[in-house]
């Protein structure tokens, strides 16, 4: 095949993987970093993914740019810690913390409810805890494709979904007996069982 054809097959295959992936990508950065650092990200991924195409699994793209996208968001996250604390010591003022209404991390919209109570015990998990639950239930991927992101079997993906969930719950019981102190235990004595789907609606 000459250089030429080669060229064209590579960049009809970018430009499919393009369109079909590009607003699943935008969607999962907007949800963990602001909108223009969300765009960054999400140009940035397709440049890697342009550049290093002889290593992009055919048939399981979305893992594989969710995986580089991944990256992308924890350095952009890293610098722009760094950036802030230079700034507060500079001003002579102290690191905002985690629940500091002036951190980046706080600016999420206030709701009422039941959706308060989800996002809040979101928010309390670990972030892989965090990050496996928001695949499942945001992103809409299968173990499959989480395990081929975060390197991990089909099965480990399961285990660490299972745990997610159960430390999910314990935290929406705890947040909802902090808002209704008067509230006895459930009737089974069991943790709730958490739908994903529900939770996508709900967050």
């Amino acid at each position: 095949m000459s250089i030429r054809l080669a060229r064209a097959r590579d960049q009809d295959w970018f430009r499919a993987m393009y369109h079909e992936n590009y607003r699943p990508l935008l969607a999962y950065a907007r949800r963990r970093v602001d909108w223009s650092t969300a765009e960054e990200v999400v140009a940035d991924t397709f440049l890697t993914a342009w550049r290093r195409r002889d290593d992009v699994p055919e048939g399981h793209e979305r893992p594989w740019l969710f995986g580089v996208a991944r990256n992308t968001i924890r350095n952009a996250k890293r610098a722009s810690g760094r950036q802030t604390a230079v700034r507060e010591k500079l001003r002579g003022q102290p690191k905002p913390g985690p629940d500091d209404p002036s951190s980046a991390d706080s600016t999420t919209e206030a709701v009422d409810g039941r959706a308060a109570v989800l996002r809040a015990a979101l928010d309390s998990l670990a972030e892989a805890d965090r990050e496996v639950l928001m695949l499942v239930a945001w992103e809409e991927l299968s173990y499959a494709e989480i395990g081929q992101m975060l390197s991990l079997t089909p099965n480990a993906v399961a285990i660490r979904v299972h745990r997610a969930r159960k430390r999910f719950a314990k935290q929406v019981d705890r947040l909802s007996a902090d808002q209704e102190p008067m509230k006895g235990p459930s009737r089974s004595g069991h943790e709730e069982d958490i739908d994903p789907e529900r939770e996508r609606r709900a967050l």
